[in-house]
């Protein structure tokens, strides 16, 4: 009887001793949290896509509070960047605006969509680009099943008749969530230009001539009569694909006419 008493008020003096360790330890190594860090996070959009290079809204309003610059959080805009520096007193910057873009206007019977009936696994962009099936269709293009579309918290992705993923930009806040879910890379996020019209390339495809043409109609085919022409040499042509510096596009349209597939879009800004 003697030994148990003994045991129980070993364990409990240990327990209690270690409870003492415990509090102390809080109390001596608690962080004081800054009073303003919820009203901070309260005035972010939510979206904690890391746009601003810091892990989500609690970590961007953390590193604002100890200095970091109040104009990087492009789902915000100039709104959210003037409400949060007047609440901190600091000024607020110039916030850059950016809006997704899918360099792809593929064709509804461009091939991928024929390979698709055969296909019999899950309906995603990035489980059918896993399969590694041989393809005569372009390999660069929208594969359509909206992947992107889901992934948009916002819902300002769509698949257009085509089965092509589209982005509208007066819904879009520029997350760039969409921008790392497209197994293929085709979509970006895009600096708003000084004009209001720039050019774009609506196409990511890398096949050649012919080739490109057999797999979709709405091809660029590399020919670089774009490049050529462009007044102000913001046009390159990479992998049989033109780019166009949109930074440097003074929206003369030059390139549009001479394109002879038509790849070239009008990119239109909604601020």
């Amino acid at each position: 009887m003697n030994t148990i008493l003994l045991t129980f008020a070993l364990v409990s003096g240990i327990g209690l001793i270690g409870a003492t360790i415990l509090v102390i330890s809080s109390k001596v190594l608690a962080v004081e949290e800054d009073e303003r860090l919820g009203d901070l996070v309260a005035m972010l959009p939510g979206a904690n896509c890391g746009s601003c290079g810091y892990p989500g809204c609690e970590g961007y309003a953390k590193a604002m509070l100890n200095g970091a610059a109040c104009n990087s959080c492009g789902p915000g805009g100039p709104q959210t960047a003037a409400q949060i520096a007047e609440f901190l007193g600091v000024d607020a910057g110039k916030v850059v605006v950016k809006r997704a873009i899918v360099a792809c206007r593929g064709t509804k019977d461009r091939i991928v969509l024929k390979e698709r009936e055969g296909y019999q696994g899950a309906p995603s962009c990035r489980v059918y680009s896993t399969m590694g099936h041989q393809s005569d269709g372009c390999t660069d293009g929208c594969i359509g099943y909206g992947d992107c579309m889901e992934a948009c918290p916002y819902n300002a992705i769509s698949l257009n008749k085509n089965h092509v993923a589209v982005v509208d930009p007066a819904i879009c806040i520029g997350c760039g969530l969409c921008t790392t879910i497209c197994p293929r890379h085709l979509i970006s996020l895009q600096e708003k230009s000084n004009v209001e019209e720039v050019s774009f390339v609506l196409c990511h495809n890398t096949l050649m001539g012919k080739r490109a043409k057999d797999a979709c109609a709405n091809t660029c085919i590399g020919c670089r009569r774009c490049e050529r022409v462009c007044p102000m040499k913001c046009i390159t042509v990479e992998n049989n694909v033109a780019h166009i510096d949109i930074s440097q596009c003074v929206g003369c349209k030059v390139c549009m006419s001479v394109c002879p597939e038509g790849a070239i879009y009008p990119l239109a800004w909604v601020s």
